[in-house]
């Protein structure tokens, strides 16, 4: 587990680490990921609600033509955006949105990209997620979600926002880890 730790320690700045053969928990799938870890969490929001506020109508409407959903819902999935964007880049954590202060008061950091979950005291390697590669499909569940909440995944892709990427991988799912080029089995750890 110190060589875990050290790994991580020793990144300068933001690092593309991969993650082999993560089971989730949920579908059973099995993936190999990439992820960029020592990230900022904070520059990825101020950057996302720039790009939020630079948004057109035009975008809004491109994305109600393709989706066939109605442009009132768009825009008003878009509005929630918004408001949920400006409200989390509150200095006081007790300003943001309920969901941003239970994500922060869940965790104890132990480094940038290193979790520790204060209920399942399970630890999670942290990161926005680049690129996946399935590599055994899971089981997934049917999600009816309501129009609004598909056009906020939609306007999040269509405005490649970087706060919607973040994952966490818990540690006892991974059965390796390359971190600048460097091999770490975890079940050996």
């Amino acid at each position: 587990m110190k060589s875990l730790f050290d790994s991580f320690e020793n990144l300068k700045g933001a690092t593309l680490i991969s993650v082999n053969n993560y089971l989730a928990k949920k579908s059973g799938e099995v993936a190999n990921h990439v992820i960029n870890v020592n990230i900022s969490v904070l520059n990825a929001k101020t950057k996302d609600l720039a790009t939020l506020k630079q948004c057109k109508v035009a975008v809004l409407k491109q994305i109600s033509a393709k989706s066939f959903i109605d442009l009132p819902i768009v825009k008003l999935a878009f509005s929630e955006m918004l408001a949920s964007s400006e409200k989390n880049l509150a200095p006081k954590k007790e300003d943001r949105t309920k969901q941003s202060t239970a994500q922060t008061d869940a965790y104890f950091n132990l480094t940038p990209a290193i979790r520790l979950n204060k209920e399942t005291r399970e630890i999670h390697i942290f990161g926005q997620a680049i690129q996946k590669t399935v590599i055994t499909a899971g089981e997934y569940k049917k999600v009816n979600s309501s129009n609004k909440t598909i056009a906020k995944k939609l306007i999040t892709k269509e405005l490649n926002l970087r706060a919607g990427k973040y994952r966490n991988f818990i540690l006892g799912h991974i059965d390796n880890l390359k971190i600048n080029g460097e091999s770490i089995d975890v079940v050996n750890c």
